[in-house]
């Protein structure tokens, strides 16, 4: 269904579109009266919708029903920066695959250069649309010694440079997980020797060729949330 991010976001028995938001529906999409469009805040609120009236600059939204949901998991992403390409991609498949948290780590061989937050900010917001997602991540910009790796049950590291060691399952959907995914670099010696100490790590080396950031991302998360499933 065709989706747009609307927030904040309250329950009403209609909703008057105008700005950008109009504009985009009415002059890129081109949507028709009748039309069905899911309003979501990011925060879980998603509100069906049905386009009764439209002109020039706006259109007029009635509601249809609604539906606040909850988390069914909670993952979060270590990610050290890759290059511009990879981390928007990574960035849009952590929106459609429902993490919580993305720490945006500043390692040693990742790009010097911080993401513009109104850049990443307006990706997450289409990755949210086109997946019809109840939620908007949280973006942290941090170093590896500023999560609260502690908070975490399980810490799923991938790390092709390692052994594999101390392999587990996540088994609690209701517990904190974190994926933790390296640059195009890799991990240096000194971030190998900080992170593989760490409470409730579990690292990783897949019999693969080494992955694009953007492929282990979705594989690692693919990897926790199947074992969520068992």
């Amino acid at each position: 269904m065709r989706a747009t991010y609307l927030n904040p976001l309250k329950i009403q028995a209609s909703y008057q579109l105008k700005g950008e938001q109009a504009h985009h529906l009415l002059n890129v999409v081109r949507v028709e009266i009748n039309e069905e469009i899911l309003l979501l805040d990011g925060a879980g609120l998603m509100v069906k919708t049905q386009v009764s009236e439209i002109s020039k600059r706006e259109l007029t939204l009635q509601t249809l029903e609604h539906d606040e949901v909850s988390r069914k998991y909670n993952l979060d992403l270590a990610l050290g920066i890759p290059k511009k390409e990879a981390l928007e991609l990574s960035l849009k498949q952590a929106v459609e695959l429902g993490f919580r948290k993305i720490y945006l780590i500043r390692s040693t061989y990742s790009q010097n250069r911080i993401p513009d937050i109104e850049r990443i900010k307006s990706l997450l917001i289409s990755a949210l649309e086109q997946s019809n997602g109840a939620f908007f991540p949280e973006i942290i910009q941090t170093e590896w010694n500023g999560i609260r790796f502690e908070d975490y049950e399980n810490a799923l590291m991938l790390d092709s440079q390692s052994k594999s060691f101390n392999p587990k399952k996540a088994h609690d959907k209701f517990a904190a997980n974190l994926l933790i995914v390296g640059p195009e670099g890799g991990f240096s010696q000194e971030e190998m020797t900080f992170l593989h100490v760490l409470p409730n790590i579990s690292v990783l080396n897949l019999p693969t060729p080494i992955l694009r950031t953007p492929t282990a991302v979705a594989t690692g998360a693919g990897i926790i949330l199947g074992s969520l499933l068992d």
